[in-house]
């Protein structure tokens, strides 16, 4: 007997699956193969995970596409439903905002550097208020951290992970989160410059944590005794790579190279090869 033919498949199957082929495939290909197909991605249950690609010059996405239209265009798909959204570089305030307002039932939200440095920081603070559902933030800077912090804290009442990456954690934003998440059970802070004494105060106030990285840090040892010793309680500790100071390369065009920069240029052992 001949099998099923996939446009013959349920609708409520096929919105399943179109939910978890990533927004690309969503986007350019699902769409275009038959009208079942066609319709089904009409329904907003497949535009809950809006994961942008960082940078959509990069993204299978046309050359010519607008940010704004793109993000706003899978917003509206979604009609209030989405749950995970992770914007492209190219963002405006406005869109930024417009993707925040639309998006109440969102639990992890992923922001990237140049959102926040070229496009104003103030309004992030400024909305958590409206993103009570969130579980997991993700952020690249650690600009206005300690009143994002502050918000989270006010507002976001089933808050478990939050991760930084490639920026500079002060003792301020340290106290913020030792304090005010205490409870969080996922912490990333990679390639962070963070000091010793604040990762102290960090693991001796959040005392849930399942999950932390601070791998490739500059500030503390890796093999730190104390450090291995408060984080002895937490299931997965990452801290390799992570060191006090920070070698440099400088080059004869005034350029200068972190060591830890250098090896993803050169590989480890200077040459390229690991």
């Amino acid at each position: 007997m001949e099998g099923r033919k996939w446009e013959d498949m349920e609708t409520d199957c096929l919105v399943n699956i179109f939910g978890r082929v990533g927004i690309e495939s969503l986007a350019l290909d699902v769409p275009f193969v038959c009208k079942s197909w066609y319709k089904a991605t009409l329904n907003p249950l497949c535009w809950q995970s809006l994961i942008f690609p960082s940078d959509l010059e990069d993204s299978r996405f046309p050359w010519s596409v607008n940010c704004g239209g793109l993000v706003k265009g899978a917003v509206n798909r979604s009609q209030r439903t989405a749950t995970r959204l992770a914007l492209p570089d190219d963002c405006s305030n406005e869109d930024i905002i417009y993707a925040l307002e639309e998006c109440p039932s969102l639990k992890l939200l992923k922001l990237p550097s140049s959102v926040i440095y070229n496009r104003g920081g103030f309004i992030i603070p400024s909305m958590i208020n409206k993103l009570t559902n969130i579980e997991t933030l993700m952020l690249q800077f650690s600009r206005d951290l300690e009143e994002i912090i502050a918000q989270i804290s006010l507002n976001c009442k089933n808050f478990i992970q939050l991760s930084i990456a490639n920026d500079n954690i002060s003792s301020d934003a340290a106290i913020a989160i030792a304090t005010l998440l205490p409870n969080i059970k996922g912490l990333a802070l990679r390639q962070c410059e963070l000091e010793r004494s604040d990762l102290v105060i960090i693991l001796n106030g959040c005392k849930k944590l399942e999950y932390m990285d601070v791998s490739n840090c500059i500030g503390f040892e890796s093999d730190d005794a104390e450090i291995l010793n408060l984080a002895s309680h937490i299931t997965t500790f990452k801290c390799e790579g992570s060191c006090l100071y920070d070698d440099y390369y400088d080059f004869d065009d005034g350029f200068r190279l972190c060591s830890r920069d250098a090896d993803c240029y050169y590989g480890s052992d200077g040459y390229g090869y690991d």
